[in-house]
């Protein structure tokens, strides 16, 4: 199965959701294309978010999505071992399900945060993190027989005026959070899922690599520049000069990156926090030694962007990776 076929069956089952609501999927005004993409897929959520003229869609539409709606990566979701294991295959394979999708899992004492980091494009960025978090609480009750342990959902966003239906979700929420995440009970990564596989999750997982080989072959800008940043491990260029490396005006940068839904900067950002938990968890590197290889004049300045990043501090985010999956 494709990435393709991920997006085909979220988009029927988006036909579902405004089916059920009495609205004809061709209210939609779009043509379903051969090869249903990531960029048409979010026109047509835009579209159903104004016929539905619904704040709240986003959690019915996520409750309506199972784990074989994420294809190859939801098989691999339902072969893995236990949470640890699950949680290790969405926080590297996020991006399948949702480009510009970041998921990092936090072990802070007795709990559990699997933080959720989506970028607003044409899409309000409420929408798509209720969107995220609902579908994690539904596959995740779906593999637990509905057990997940001290579960609560964290949203960084202030109270809005549809907070009631987040009841349909049967768990506390706390509104104007330092991030948006699922949190639960640390003995979540223990708790093993009756439908392992061993040979199906790794069969899944080079699969899913394939899959995200694919989707980076044929992204656009924003991810030649990630590449290329990774490449100067550290040594970022300005956006002038590597506008300059990529033979186009500062100028174009900057407007093909805001069609991407993304900027510069954010780039930048990305590719730090990549290469921080990198040296964080392979290497022996002090903080202070590491902030210096990411261009980091002040330690501090470091530390403050990982704990925005990750919502962990580096040190807490170093001894979670030496614990291991099966220790948290």
């Amino acid at each position: 199965m494709s990435f393709v076929a991920i997006y085909d069956a979220y988009f029927t089952a988006l036909v579902e959701e405004l089916t059920s609501r009495g609205i004809n999927a061709a209210s939609l005004d779009l043509k379903v294309p051969q090869e249903v993409s990531a960029p048409w897929l979010a026109e047509a959520l835009v579209r159903a978010l104004r016929l539905t003229n619904d704040p709240s869609f986003g959690i019915a539409y996520g409750m309506r999505l199972n784990l074989a709606s994420h294809g190859i990566l939801g098989y691999a979701l339902m072969s893995s071992r236990n949470g640890g294991q699950l949680l290790s295959l969405l926080t590297r394979y996020a991006a399948l399900a949702m480009p510009n999708l970041r998921l990092t899992r936090v072990v802070s004492g007795k709990r559990m945060l699997l933080v959720c980091e989506t970028r607003q494009g044409i899409l309000p960025q409420l929408f798509l993190t209720e969107l995220v978090l609902t579908t994690l609480i539904s596959g995740a009750r779906a593999l637990f027989n509905r057990r997940i342990p001290g579960a609560e959902l964290w949203l960084s966003f202030p109270r809005p005026p549809h907070a009631d239906r987040y009841a349909a979700l049967k768990l506390p929420v706390r509104f104007a959070q330092p991030y948006s995440a699922l949190v639960c009970q640390r003995t979540f990564l223990d708790m093993e899922i009756s439908s392992a596989n061993p040979v199906m999750a790794e069969i899944g997982a080079r699969q899913c690599d394939d899959l995200l080989e694919q989707m980076q072959s044929r992204s656009g800008l924003a991810q030649q520049i990630r590449r290329s940043l990774l490449r100067a491990l550290g040594d970022f260029p300005t956006q002038a000069e590597m506008a300059a490396h990529l033979h186009i005006s500062a100028r174009t940068l900057r407007r093909r990156l805001d069609q991407e839904g993304t900027n510069y900067r954010q780039i930048v950002d990305e590719v730090r926090f990549e290469l921080a938990q990198r040296y964080l968890q392979t290497s022996e590197l002090s903080v202070g030694q590491i902030a210096e290889l990411l261009a980091y004049d002040d330690p501090a300045n470091f530390r403050r962007a990982f704990k925005r990043w990750s919502g962990s501090s580096s040190q807490d985010w170093r001894r979670a990776c030496q614990a291991g999956p099966g220790k948290g």
